[in-house]
């Protein structure tokens, strides 16, 4: 017979004696019977405490006998210094980019204004309304601008290479990121197989979804996440989040 078992009925044994000690207005006799009833209940209550605790030292003695477990304590300050090194790389493309592109549009901007000045000589000049001078004035303006056009042109094609070259980082931010994210998932395995072994068993009640709570429909939720969206708020791994919603979380 089983533990169980065994515990059902004693409880009944005993629920029938106090029946019998209630129709015979033995108060006395009642008031042991309640007494030893919680003594039962206690006893019950640390005997799932103990089991419990068994469990759960168990399961600790196997995390501390994991090799991959050390390795991931010894990993998380590196995820860390990893993440940190993207900010760096991504802040110092935004940068680079930023200057060659705003010192490209400076050098674009000066020519268009020029080009725009002398192409209003020229029309003048084709219409035969310069003088001799002015003509002579625009012939080295126009040679100016031309120097200056092969010396601005050269110097912002550098710049939209450089534009280019900072881009160059999203390869190695990628290959970053993602071995975080597996470091992440494998932390989050352990802690989840840890809850698992210390969760109390849930019933039938407990299995039941829960009803959804109201949410006040002026709340944002926040930006969605590609394969994690959702009707009203960002959703991922339900299994995980159905284990804590049992613990209370």
């Amino acid at each position: 017979m089983s533990t169980e078992a065994s515990d059902l009925d004693r409880y009944a044994e005993k629920a029938r004696e106090l029946l019998n000690h209630v129709e015979a207005g033995d108060h006395e006799a009642v008031g042991e019977v309640l007494d030893e009833l919680t003594r039962l209940r206690e006893t019950e209550l640390f005997r799932e405490v103990g089991k419990l605790t068994r469990e759960l030292h168990e399961a600790l003695k196997s995390f501390r006998t994991d090799n991959r477990l050390s390795e991931l304590a010894s990993e998380i300050p590196d995820a860390q210094d990893r993440l940190n090194h993207v900010i760096e790389l991504t802040d110092n493309a935004a940068h680079r980019t930023l200057t060659a592109l705003e010192e490209s549009l400076e050098s674009l901007s000066g020519l268009g204004s020029e080009g725009r000045e002398l192409a209003a000589e020229w029309k003048r000049f084709r219409q035969r309304e310069l003088s001799a001078t002015e003509f002579r004035d625009l012939s080295r303006r126009m040679d100016g601008f031309f120097q200056r056009l092969e010396t601005e042109g050269a110097t912002v094609q550098s710049k939209l290479t450089d534009a280019l070259m900072a881009q160059d980082y999203q390869d190695l931010t990628g290959q970053i990121i993602r071995r975080v994210m597996k470091l992440v998932k494998e932390v989050e395995d352990g802690l989840v197989s840890l809850i698992s072994i210390s969760a109390p068993e849930r019933t039938t009640e407990q299995r039941k979804p829960a009803d959804k709570p109201v949410t006040d429909p002026m709340e944002l939720e926040g930006p969605q996440v590609p394969g994690q969206e959702s009707d009203t708020a960002v959703q991922g791994q339900d299994e995980v989040d159905d284990l804590l919603s049992s613990l209370g979380f």
